[in-house]
């Protein structure tokens, strides 16, 4: 369920850097807003009980990603937004693969 949000975000993101907007994305604010909520709807959907390395891999990379959306959101820098998307995308690879990981029937 967690990937449909981050693979919008992507598209988003993607159509921002061809177009310089897309949709109500008409800056790297904007943008950064939007990376940050689709972020926040996948880690609710995707969130399950945190063990082993993605809960230490995960939790430096959420804050780096909550400070990259701060920090764009302030200063409307084209580059921190593009560190936002490399870490909601991070983010979602951890949890991919931790799920691909756990055995059937565990949290």
């Amino acid at each position: 369920m967690a990937t449909v949000p981050v693979l919008f975000t992507i598209a988003l993101y993607i159509e921002y850097l061809a177009d310089g907007s897309t949709l109500w994305v008409h800056g790297p604010r904007a943008m950064a807003a939007t990376a940050l909520v689709l972020g926040l709807a996948a880690c609710v959907l995707g969130s399950w009980v945190w063990t082993g390395a993605a809960r230490w891999l995960s939790a430096p990379l959420g804050a780096a990603a909550l400070l990259a959306a701060v920090f764009t959101l302030v200063t409307g820098s084209g580059v921190t937004l593009a560190v936002l998307i490399a870490l909601v995308t991070a983010l979602w690879v951890v949890s991919t693969v931790r799920h691909v990981r756990t055995p059937a029937g565990r949290p």
